[in-house]
């Protein structure tokens, strides 16, 4: 690894990601202190769950910092990183669906049993629900739904970041929300948006 130690002024831009690529730490460190925040918000949004963000973004920053040799310049890393991230989630998402399905599956099945008068409680169930059900649905329509519903990201930006065209993610995204719909017994959004075209 190329030490820090002796560096006459900070680098900034372009300078800190090719001394991070070549292992300076304290680059590589400025990388994490810039862009971690954005890694978090992104993958609190993508899974709900508070308890695993920490995790998720050490294991982001520890396949970019892997990877970072292969990073082109002309790339955005803001891009690159979201990308990564994004696959993170799914591995996690992969490994955590069986469980919480049948963890939600319990729960609905007690509060069906045993109705409580807490409407306190409502919210939480319901954004437990919600993300229940985003997690039932397939890889790619929940990808979409993401960046598009949650990370509220444009047609073209959610495009670049999944690498498909923006028709396949207006498709993705409209799919994911029919069946978000269905499984939370919402009306379905179409249904609604073609009573209101001419």
């Amino acid at each position: 690894m190329v030490s820090a130690v002796g560096r006459s002024q900070p680098l900034t831009g372009q300078a800190v990601i090719a001394a991070a690529q070549r292992g300076d730490a304290a680059a590589q460190a400025e990388l994490f202190e810039a862009h971690r925040g954005r890694i978090a918000r992104q993958v609190l949004r993508m899974t709900g769950d508070a308890a695993t963000v920490d995790d998720l973004v050490q294991e982001v920053f520890i396949a970019a910092f892997t990877s970072l040799a292969s990073f082109r310049s002309d790339a955005q890393l803001e891009t690159w990183l979201y990308t990564i991230a994004t696959n993170k989630v799914r591995n996690w998402w992969d490994s955590q669906r069986r469980r919480q399905s049948r963890e939600q599956h319990a729960a609905r099945v007690e509060r069906e049993a045993v109705p409580t008068p807490e409407d306190g409680l409502e919210s939480t169930e319901h954004l437990d629900r919600f993300y229940a059900a985003l997690g039932t649905l397939p890889d790619k329509l929940r990808e979409a739904f993401t960046a598009r519903a949650i990370e509220h990201m444009s047609l073209q930006d959610a495009a670049a970041v999944l690498g498909v065209p923006v028709s396949t993610v207006s498709y993705r995204t409209r799919r994911a929300e029919e069946l978000l719909c269905e499984a939370l017994g919402l009306p379905a959004p179409f249904a609604r948006e073609s009573e209101g075209a001419s």
